[in-house]
């Protein structure tokens, strides 16, 4: 059956909104039930432009499916990679709907946006959705434990992938940095912990300025004090630093909510530096023991995660020490030192 592609519009709110309600969609995705429709026209007035939404209709104009990519996240080292997301009405499922957006979808990703990395995460028990991914190439990455809450019930969540790098741009993992090899601080040297605050901005900013630290992030090189003195001012989640004995920041831990939607409301990310010269020295194992240990005893998150660069071993080796265990390989996920680069997703399980 053919369909009509157009991008999704403003005046399709309260077609879309019926679409988001069907039992199927809400059960498969992370939709809610007893959606507003005010909410959903509000939705579409503001949509970003960083997103693209296509639909599906029939011939005479019956929008039945709705499918696109949102930005993987903020980063400029992400800009390569989309999330794909795509709702078919009940009713119209099994009819080729699905097909023909994603068929849609991945040829504007491909001959308009040169994406090189498209990434979605399936419910475990939608084999339908699964089979069609795998059709369209897409391939398994791996498995995040309790990603979504569903019917009361904390269900897997399948990671898979379509990939389309170029022949030379995928790099091998990316070993120990060049400012690592410097002088470091003796075994047993004294640091302290604390909570963040807004004039840790030019702290942050120098511990952020080293290969080693910025590298494995998602930052930028050449840190800004006052992009760091707006990041801690609006954070919404724990920010916690080490401090030698003169009070400098040798390391920071930070976790944060990655979404505000109810249904994946119980996972928290998060994300550790430490100074070249204190590396290796115990500070990021205190600091995000002390994270966990506060995550699990005062907040209501059940599943903490985080993404590593695989030549990260020393970091990888520091998340198994405190019980994260990997969860996927993520092919080509971020940029890094010229090349697209592995990383592997790993998580902890709190309550």
């Amino acid at each position: 059956m053919a369909y009509i592609i157009r991008r999704l519009q403003p005046t399709d709110a309260a077609a879309l909104y019926r679409l988001r309600q069907s039992p199927g969609v809400v059960r498969n995705t992370l939709q809610q039930p007893f959606q507003s429709l005010a909410a959903t026209q509000a939705f579409l007035d503001n949509y970003s432009e960083t997103s693209h939404a296509l639909v599906a209709c029939t011939d005479d104009g019956e929008l039945v499916g709705c499918g696109g990519l949102h930005p993987s996240g903020h980063s400029p080292r992400r800009r390569h990679a989309a999330l794909f997301f795509l709702f078919v009405r009940d009713d119209w499922q099994g009819k080729g709907v699905g097909s023909a957006l994603l068929r849609a979808v991945l040829d504007y990703a491909d001959n308009w946006l040169d994406l090189k990395r498209i990434e979605l995460d399936a419910v475990h028990d939608n084999h339908g959705a699964i089979a069609l991914y795998e059709r369209f190439g897409f391939r398994h990455e791996g498995v995040s434990r309790g990603f979504n809450l569903r019917e009361g019930v904390y269900e897997d969540a399948v990671l898979m992938a379509r990939l389309r790098f170029r022949e030379g741009e995928l790099g091998a993992p990316r070993g120990e940095s060049p400012d690592q090899a410097g002088e470091r601080m003796p075994a047993g040297s004294a640091f302290s912990l604390r909570h963040a605050e807004p004039g840790d901005a030019a702290g942050m900013a120098a511990l952020m300025a080293y290969d080693s630290t910025y590298g494995n992030t998602l930052q930028l090189p050449y840190p800004s004090p006052a992009i760091w003195q707006k990041r801690l001012a609006k954070h919404g989640g724990t920010v916690l630093v080490a401090c030698d004995e003169g009070g400098t920041i040798i390391g920071h831990c930070g976790a944060w909510a990655p979404s505000d939607n109810p249904r994946v409301a119980h996972i928290i990310g998060v994300g550790i530096t430490v100074s070249p010269a204190w590396q290796g020295r115990g500070v990021g194992s205190a600091l995000l023991s002390a994270m966990v240990q506060q995550v699990r005893d005062y907040q209501p998150y059940r599943r903490m995660e985080l993404t590593a660069f695989a030549g990260n071993t020393p970091a990888i080796a520091l998340y198994r020490k405190l019980g994260f265990q990997q969860e996927a390989l993520l092919t080509g996920y971020a940029y890094q030192a010229g090349q697209y680069r592995d990383c592997v997703q790993m998580s902890l399980w709190l309550k």
